[in-house]
């Protein structure tokens, strides 16, 4: 039940919760989310490709024909402000309303009170029309493998139920966005390293490697490494996120674990949702195994000394 004091949290059981995640509210919600989020990755994939394109067709059409070599960089830097402006708006729009969706789901499972009102979660109209009709819900949580989407167990009393899906989610978050950070930076030194050597085994005058070659690509560059850099502070801040609840649950923070805190820490994964990078779906099922099952293994872990603590 809601509590009538929104900072007067109380967490259901952990069976209540465990059932709740597969109901057909919750799953209405979590398909939402995801297809939301693909609609946000289709934005910033075509903005990756038209960067991507840029920084190999550049060099090659410099080296053919030296004479486009500054218009090369005229469509460099217009793509890069559309880059910016519009698809950059449209990517952040869709993940805010993507975070406000789950953060939906979330307070369902959880039975939390709503503190604010998103302005960003979709009308319950628009939820329905992203995940489907109410009859299909079941089998496409099952054949896109969301169903126990929390690892919830039982044995573990309400709060601490919570506090571990909560840092299992921030854990799990983290673990993606390092891997997609170092996956970066290795395609980044193959790609700076490609450039110099194809250049050097055209014999490229300096002047047109400079205007076909460095400038057209510098562009795509500075979006690469912020991007990078917003990753790594991303994961930065959820494995801080985690830590911090993982010191609850084990007592190493001398604390003890209250209904607030759950409230806080469910606030801050709003705020680090919306604002967190998308990451390439190839990724998220290329490591989507290996990363569940440390999640699971880490919360059961948790749970098990949680219960020396908390009961």
């Amino acid at each position: 039940m809601t509590p009538t004091n929104p900072h007067d949290y109380s967490a259901p059981s952990s069976a209540s919760m465990l059932r709740r995640q597969n109901e057909q509210d919750a799953l209405r919600l979590l398909i939402a989310q995801r297809r939301i989020h693909s609609k946000a990755k289709f934005w910033q994939s075509l903005r990756w490709t038209g960067l991507l394109l840029i920084g190999l067709a550049a060099p090659v059409i410099s080296a053919a024909w030296p004479g486009l070599a500054v218009l090369m960089g005229a469509i460099a830097g217009g793509w890069l402000f559309l880059g910016r402006t519009a698809l950059e708006w449209r990517i952040s729009a869709l993940t805010t309303r993507a975070a406000a969706t789950q953060e939906a789901f979330d307070f369902f499972v959880f039975a939390m009170p709503r503190t604010v009102i998103r302005s960003t979660l979709p009308s319950i109209e628009d939820i329905s029309k992203l995940a489907g009709p109410d009859a299909e819900l079941l089998s496409v949580a099952d054949r896109e493998e969301l169903l126990g989407w929390y690892p919830i167990n039982e044995a573990d009393s309400n709060e601490v139920a919570v506090a571990i899906a909560q840092r299992a989610n921030a854990s799990y978050s983290d673990r993606l966005l390092r891997t997609t950070v170092t996956l970066w930076i290795a395609s980044s030194i193959v790609w700076g390293i490609a450039l110099v050597v194809l250049s050097v085994i055209a014999k490229l005058p300096l002047p047109t490697f400079l205007a076909g070659v460095l400038l057209p690509v510098l562009p795509a560059s500075l979006d690469v490494v912020e991007y990078i850099v917003s990753i790594r502070r991303a994961a930065r801040d959820r494995g801080d996120l985690a830590r911090s609840i993982e010191g609850r649950l084990t007592n190493t923070s001398g604390q003890a674990l209250e209904g607030q805190d759950l409230l806080v820490w469910q606030d801050r994964m709003f705020e680090l949702r919306r604002s967190t990078p998308q990451v390439p779906d190839l990724l998220y099922r290329l490591t989507r195994r290996s990363n569940e099952a440390a999640m699971k293994s880490a919360a059961d872990q948790l749970g098990r000394h949680a219960r020396e603590f908390h009961g």
